[in-house]
C-alpha cells in the first residue's frame, strides 16, 4: 500500500465500501497525530477552530518551553496564516465525530463518496 498512488487507496476503500475516516471527511488530507509537526497552516487553523482548548494548551507549552513546534513560527502565527476547512465548518457532526473517543458502529457505508480531504496537500517528512 505504501507504493500506491492516492487514487488507488481511495479506489480500494470505495470497492469495499470502507467509510473514509472522519478527519478526511472534515477536509484533512493527511492523518497522523491531530497536532502533527508536519501539519500546515490550514490544518492548524482548523484544529484551533475545532479544539480550541487543546490548541491553547499547545501554545502554552511553546511559551513555557521556549521553543515552537514549527521552527520558524509558533502555532498561533501559523494558524493565523491558514483557513479553516469548509467541510469542517459546515459539518458540526463531523467535528464532534473527529473529537469523540467513542467506538464506531460500523466502518462500512453504502453511500461512498470521496471525502473533502482527498487529493489535498499531504505534507510529511518528504
Amino acid at each position: 500500500m505504501h507504493a500506491w498512488v492516492e487514487a488507488e487507496v481511495w479506489a480500494i476503500l470505495k470497492r469495499w465500501r470502507v467509510m473514509p475516516a472522519y478527519p478526511y471527511q472534515a477536509g484533512f488530507s493527511r492523518l497522523s497525530c491531530a497536532f502533527c509537526i508536519f501539519g500546515n497552516a490550514d490544518q492548524f487553523a482548523t484544529l484551533k477552530w475545532m479544539d480550541a482548548n487543546r490548541f491553547a494548551k499547545l501554545v502554552r507549552y511553546e511559551k513555557n518551553f521556549g521553543c515552537t513546534l514549527k521552527r520558524a513560527r509558533g502555532l498561533d502565527e501559523l494558524s493565523s496564516e491558514g483557513t479553516v476547512y469548509q467541510a469542517a465548518r459546515s459539518r458540526p457532526d463531523l467535528v464532534a465525530a473527529c473529537l469523540s473517543d467513542g467506538a464506531l458502529q460500523t466502518v462500512l457505508t453504502e453511500d461512498w463518496t470521496h471525502p473533502a480531504g482527498a487529493f489535498g496537500t499531504g505534507g510529511g517528512p518528504v
